[in-house]
């Protein structure tokens, strides 16, 4: 059987599995920014890596019934969006929700022209960290529902 092709005005926001697609592409390309070694990479490193963290918990909510629409799952705020996602008995590790801050907190700063400030504490390491950021999202995604 072949899928329905997607079309120019397919719905995704109930489709958990292109939820997760995305991000998983939108983390690789973090990824590689990040472990570049150029430091100039890392200001778009940090908004593609918040742009994924934000994909993975999207899919997380959407694979448990909900849809990404205004009125639902919807905004860039990780920590709410995280919030959402313990509701449905999912539990983050100790310091999970501050990490997930670090990465708002870079997209608010790089998102449009303004004087940065938590850009500061930018740096290859927080490659890893979103590493880690991603290994305890994607069993959210996995598990059944």
């Amino acid at each position: 059987m072949n899928p329905k092709p997607h079309t120019p005005d397919s719905d995704f926001s109930a489709n958990a599995e292109t939820w997760l697609q995305w991000a998983e592409q939108t983390y690789a390309g973090a990824r590689v920014l990040f472990n570049n070694g150029n430091p100039f990479l890392w200001f778009p490193a940090a908004f593609l890596g918040h742009q994924a963290l934000e994909k993975f918990l999207k899919a997380a909510l959407v694979k448990q019934g909900r849809s990404a629409v205004k009125g639902d799952v919807w905004g860039h705020k990780l920590v709410d969006l995280a919030s959402e996602l313990t509701k449905t008995g999912f539990n983050f590790p100790l310091g999970f929700v501050d990490d997930l801050q670090t990465f708002s907190d870079f997209f608010e700063d790089l998102r449009n022209p303004h004087p940065a400030k938590k850009v500061q504490e930018l740096g290859s390491m927080k490659g890893v960290l979103i590493d880690y950021l991603v290994k305890v999202l994607r069993p959210a995604i996995k598990q059944d529902s």
